[in-house]
């Protein structure tokens, strides 16, 4: 099945930020259910996967964040720090930013952050988010040789199956 994809919600010029936090609190979870936080999520994996999902670069969130102030916005460099765990820059805010960014409810992602929310969401069974990670990043294997992209295709191929618990037909190791 494939996954939709999330719509950016871009912020409108001179908006503020609490305009924009405004118009993401009454966005509507219908059709993006599936971005629902997973058991066990991590912060970081959470929002590298909703931006994975809406096509979003890092240069298009520090692009689109820009004009806010710096305890919100976010500098490519700062976002690849979040996203691969450092919460030293998590604020309440900044985390209401990127999810109305991504399109999604607020409340998803301060879960995820384990912040007080007034109405939790059930989150959905722990089933990719273990190579969420390594998907994401393994996005860009467009840009590889064709051997390359073919033997990564079938590390992870093999990967995938071994947790799965499927059978590759390889030989036993002796």
């Amino acid at each position: 099945m494939a996954r939709t994809r999330l719509e950016i919600l871009r912020p409108e010029s001179g908006e503020s930020v609490d305009g924009y936090l405004a118009r993401g609190r009454v966005l509507d979870a219908g059709g993006k259910l599936e971005f629902r936080p997973q058991e066990g999520d991590s912060l970081g994996e959470y929002l590298l996967r909703l931006r994975a999902a809406s096509d979003a670069t890092p240069e298009a969130v520090e692009e689109n964040l820009g004009g806010f102030p710096a305890d919100v916005a976010l500098t490519r460099a700062e976002l690849a720090r979040l996203e691969s765990g450092y919460l030293d820059l998590v604020n309440e805010q900044r985390l209401r930013v990127l999810a109305t960014l991504y399109g999604i409810p607020q409340e998803w992602v301060l879960q995820v952050a384990q912040y007080h929310v007034e109405h939790y969401t059930t989150s959905l069974p722990a089933t990719d988010n273990a190579f969420a990670l390594m998907t994401a990043r393994a996005l860009q294997m467009d840009a590889l040789d064709p051997e390359a992209r073919q033997t990564l295709e079938k590390i992870f191929s093999e990967i995938v199956s071994a947790v799965q618990g499927t059978d590759l037909n390889l030989p036993p190791d002796t």
